[in-house]
């Protein structure tokens, strides 16, 4: 048997290992529940389809073809800097929240939440900062 897609295989091994972990979990805190039920076989389910997807030629040739699409880039692209905008503005309405919160009912703790959010904030602002500046000297 050869692996033709290890990436793949590795990501198959490790939730066929974290729904081994959770049974594992289970069965030490007898607490073997229906959703922790479903949550394991569906992690098989899963880590088996990508193994089994990483030891087949023919399938791993369809997924290198889907990653290398140009409309699937695209769409990835799309995705992640919709998600990035939507974390930004989450973060910062989380973080003026806090701050309004924290001022009117005198909680520290809420401040000191505040100015965490406000830290990542900065951080993903001079990120996109830094990157636009590759980006564009690139080109």
């Amino acid at each position: 048997m050869k692996i033709y897609n290890k990436k793949a295989f590795t990501q198959g091994i490790l939730i066929l290992a974290l729904g081994t972990v959770l049974l594992i979990t289970d069965c030490i805190n007898h607490t073997f529940e229906i959703k922790g039920a479903v949550l394991i076989a569906a992690l098989y389910f899963f880590g088996g389809a990508f193994i089994v997807r990483s030891l087949s030629r023919k399938l791993t040739k369809e997924d290198r073809l889907d990653q290398m699409d140009e409309r699937n880039q695209l769409i990835e692209w799309k995705s992640k800097s919709k998600s990035f905008r939507l974390t930004q503005i989450l973060s910062f309405s989380l973080m003026a929240g806090l701050l309004v919160l924290g001022k009117i009912s005198g909680e520290e703790s809420l401040i000191a939440i505040a100015v965490g959010l406000a830290f990542a904030f900065a951080i993903s602002m001079f990120t996109e900062i830094f990157s636009f500046l590759y980006y564009e000297s690139k080109n």
